[in-house]
Order: structure tokens, then C-alpha cells, then sequence
């Protein structure tokens, strides 16, 4: 068994968030197994929150030169996200799945999936504002945005580049690396991958965390977890889960300094798994009525050390060029160590988006 605090800090260490990652952009991702994109930009987009507390002097333009060399491409992993190019095959499995009949927001048209794939065959990358002018919102898709969509998740289009926020879809031939291998994983190999991706930048785990937010694949992650303790592969500790290659891990003390992480962060992405490893209690409040929230619309969960702090209800006020705060909310009074090493944490996220901190 290890103790609740080795597990804090092993989940801390392998997520890099007080450690900055060693290596380059496209292998961080790798590492991570998906960076998660939202549409949300109270601040900035989540990628780039993740980014930032994980690479040492990260810039947005890494990302979308890593995205245009073809190191990571777009698709879907628990969420819309950035995946590492090279496991492509991986993400075979879903487009099989959803091209034969696995449905994923709207029914499918045949025939307006046929003339939008013949017209990205013929004119090149488009994307749904070529097709029709309009001013939908989210949830107004156009006919075509929708065909556009669904042969994205089918894997017939991918995702170029975005133009703003707008998906620019190509023929995935036309995008992939010649070295790239484009068969399907096999069932047995494809959850194998999901366990192994995510307890090597987890630490630990459980099955249900390993399958969250994936219906389908929760029969292969168990099936997986179970070839795998027999092989030795998987050592159980309670009701844990570790790779044997890790053994028994002994990772260093947190560095006792705040960090603003992003709701949509993979550390505190799984609320229950936050409340059980951290007892920490935190949801993201902007899906809820005005009157319901108790911490605010956008707040940020403040990790200190390998404790979580509090939240932080944070806008980006661009016309005034200031990181403004909302609200602010201690689990307990903070002492003056935390105070300055908030205020510290929050010169440099503003300075991060070209801003000045609201004084405290």
C-alpha cells in the first residue's frame, strides 16, 4: 500500500505540474495522451492554461507549429483534443466505430456527407463558413458544418488547422506523414494503450478512471486491466493501480509553491477522482444558472504544494489590459507563505496573456 501523500505527490510529479516538463511540446503531449481543447475563453482557450504549467516559457505558437509539421493532429479522445500524431491508429478504433453506425451528436446524411467530401477532394482544405453564410451559434450547426463534423469523427476529413476557432478540413491523405501507420488497433492493443497511457502520466488509478467519459471503451480497459495483472504487466496496491515498471514509487516532496490550473486541467479534469486523492470539492460553474453558483462563472482551482487551496474567479479585462479577480476563496485562512506565492503565480499567468495583475 502506498500512503495518501506518496500518491499525492506521485499524481503531482507525473503530471509536471511544480516540475517543468524536460522535453519539447509534441512530447509532453505524448506524455499527457491528449491536451484538451474548449471553446471557452474567459481567459485563454484550456490548451494553452496546460500548457503554460507544464512548459517552461510556453508560447501559443509552439502549438500550432507542432499541429502544422504534423506532430499532433485533432480529434476526439475523452473530449475534443490534440493527439500525438505517431498513435493515429489509435484513434482508428472510434472513427470505425462511428462510421459503422455509432452515433455521435446528430443523424447522419449520406447524401450531403458525399457532396461535402467531393467538393474538399476537389477544391481543397475548406471549412463550414465556405459552405454557407450564417451567423449560427454552437448549437445552430449549419447542414454542412454537421456533414463536415461527422465525416471528421468518421476519420474521412481531418482537421487541418483553425482559421480563429473554425475547423479547416482536409482529406487525410492529403495531411498525413508518410510514415504515419493508419491500420486500426486491434481491441486487445487499443485498451492496453488507454491503460498504460494514462498511469504513465497519473501515477496511479483505477478502471473507471481510466475509462472516463468512454462508454465504448470501458469493456476493453477492463478486459485490458485484467490480461495485464495476470502478465504482471499491472501491480494492485489496494485498489489501486500501478505499472510493475514503476515498482515502488518514491517521488519527491511538492514544491510548497501555488499554481492556477485550468478547470479543464487532467489533474483535476476527474472531479470524483479530485474528491477522493485530494478531498477536494470543486465544479466548474459557468454550465450553471447565475443563482446556483457559489464560487463564480470561470474559477481556477489554486493547487499549493500537494494540497488544493482554494479557487479563483478570474477574467481577462483586454480593454483595460488587466487580470481581473472576481472572487476569491480559501478552504482555510491562507498564511502569509501562500499569500506571497499566490500573488506570485498570478503576476506571471497575467504576464502569460500580455496583462497586469489586479492587486490583491
Amino acid at each position: 500500500m502506498l500512503s495518501e501523500e506518496i500518491i499525492r505527490a506521485l499524481v503531482i510529479e507525473r503530471q509536471h505540474i511544480h516540475k517543468p516538463w524536460p522535453g519539447d511540446l509534441p512530447a509532453l503531449i505524448r506524455h499527457l495522451g491528449a491536451l484538451q481543447l474548449d471553446a471557452i475563453q474567459v481567459i485563454t482557450r484550456a490548451h494553452h492554461h496546460q500548457l503554460y504549467n507544464r512548459l517552461p516559457r510556453y508560447r501559443e505558437s509552439q502549438l500550432q507549429t507542432a499541429e502544422r509539421r504534423r506532430e499532433i493532429f485533432e480529434y476526439w479522445s475523452h473530449a475534443a483534443a490534440y493527439l500525438p500524431m505517431e498513435r493515429y491508429r489509435y484513434a482508428r478504433v472510434r472513427m470505425d466505430r462511428v462510421r459503422e453506425g455509432q452515433r455521435h451528436w446528430f443523424e447522419k446524411n449520406a447524401k450531403l456527407c458525399r457532396h461535402v467530401l467531393d467538393r474538399v477532394r476537389a477544391e481543397g482544405a475548406l471549412k463550414a463558413s465556405d459552405f454557407v453564410k450564417g451567423k449560427g451559434g454552437w448549437w445552430e450547426w449549419s447542414d454542412e458544418k454537421k456533414a463536415l463534423e461527422q465525416l471528421f469523427h468518421e476519420g474521412e476529413l481531418m482537421v487541418s488547422h483553425r482559421d480563429g476557432f473554425q475547423k479547416v478540413f482536409d482529406l487525410p491523405e492529403r495531411l498525413l506523414p508518410s510514415h504515419i501507420a493508419t491500420d486500426t488497433a486491434s481491441d486487445a492493443d487499443y485498451g492496453r494503450h488507454l491503460v498504460r497511457t494514462f498511469l504513465r502520466c497519473q501515477g496511479v488509478g483505477r478502471p473507471e478512471e481510466i475509462a472516463y467519459l468512454r462508454r465504448h471503451d470501458k469493456p476493453l480497459v477492463k478486459r485490458a486491466v485484467d490480461a495485464m495483472l495476470k502478465s504482471g504487466e499491472l501491480m494492485p496496491l489496494g485498489r489501486e493501480l500501478i505499472l510493475a515498471e514503476d515498482g515502488r514509487p518514491m517521488p519527491a516532496r511538492p514544491a510548497r509553491r501555488a499554481r492556477l490550473l485550468s478547470p479543464f486541467d487532467p489533474l483535476v479534469l476527474q472531479r470524483k477522482r479530485l474528491k477522493r486523492l485530494f478531498d477536494f470539492d470543486y465544479q466548474l460553474e459557468c454550465y450553471l444558472p447565475a443563482h446556483k453558483r457559489r464560487y463564480g462563472y470561470f474559477c481556477l482551482p489554486i493547487l499549493y504544494g500537494d494540497k488544493f487551496a482554494g479557487v479563483a474567479d478570474l477574467k481577462a479585462d483586454r480593454e483595460a489590459g488587466l487580470l481581473r479577480i472576481k472572487s476569491l476563496h480559501w478552504k482555510a485562512d491562507p498564511g502569509a507563505a501562500l499569500k506571497a506565492s499566490f500573488t506570485r503565480a498570478l503576476a506571471g499567468f497575467a504576464r502569460f496573456h500580455g496583462l497586469e495583475a489586479q492587486a490583491l
